[in-house]
C-alpha cells in the first residue's frame, strides 16, 4: 500500500545568520524489504529510491547490497519545500513509500507500522554568519550540520569562530502521517 508521511521542521534565524535546508535526510523506516523495524533510511531529494542501512547477514539475498551493507528501498522523497522570511525558515518534506505488515526478522515480538513507534528524523542544514562574512573570512558558511528529532530541545546553533548566535531550534520536527 503506498503511504505518505509529511515533516515539518522551523528554525528562528537572526539577522546575522545565512541559513540553507540541505535536500538529504535520514529517516527512521520500517523496510518490508528486509523485513526490519526502525531502520535508518536515507534520502536525497530527487533521488528514485532510499538507501536502507542493514547488515549483510540480515537479508537472504545479498545481491542489491553495497560494501556497507546498504540496500535500494521502496521510499522517496516526493515533495521538498522551503520557505521563510527574515526571522523563520520553514522546511515541509513528504515521504512517499510502500509499505506492508511483518515481523520484525530478528526481533518477532515486534510488528511494523505504517508510521513506526519510534518515530525519527535528522535533517541538515549550512548556516553561514554575516559578522564573519562581512569581517572578510572566506570559509563564513559553514560546514553542514544536522538536527534530529531525538535531541534535547530547544536547540542553539552559534557561530564557532566568533560565537554569534545564528539560529534556534525550539522544538523537534513534526511526523505526520498523511492522505
Amino acid at each position: 500500500m503506498l503511504s505518505h508521511v509529511e515533516i515539518t521542521a522551523r528554525v528562528e534565524v537572526t539577522p546575522a545568520a545565512h541559513f540553507v535546508w540541505s535536500n538529504r535526510l535520514e529517516y527512521s523506516h520500517d523496510c518490508f524489504v528486509c523485513r526490519r523495524v526502525g531502520r535508518t533510511v536515507v534520502l536525497h531529494h530527487g533521488a528514485a529510491h532510499g538507501l536502507c542501512h542493514s547488515s549483510r547477514h540480515q537479508l537472504e539475498w545479498q545481491d542489491d547490497l553495497d560494501e556497507v551493507g546498504r540496500h535500494p528501498a521502496p521510499i522517496r522523497i516526493t515533495g521538498f519545500d522551503t520557505a521563510g522570511d527574515i526571522s523563520v525558515q520553514t522546511l515541509r518534506c513528504r515521504l512517499s513509500f510502500w509499505w506492508s505488515p511483518f515481523t520484525d526478522l530478528k526481533r518477532p515480538d515486534e510488528r511494523a507500522a505504517e508510521l513506526g513507534a519510534k518515530r525519527w528524523v535528522r535533517l541538515h542544514y549550512r548556516v553561514g554568519c554575516h559578522t564573519c562574512r562581512d569581517t572578510g573570512e572566506d570559509d563564513w558558511f559553514g560546514e553542514q550540520k544536522s538536527l534530529q528529532s531525538n535531541m534535547v530541545w530547544p536547540v542553539t546553533s552559534s557561530c564557532p569562530r566568533c560565537r554569534t548566535e545564528l539560529v534556534t531550534m525550539s522544538g523537534p520536527p513534526e511526523i505526520n502521517l498523511v492522505g
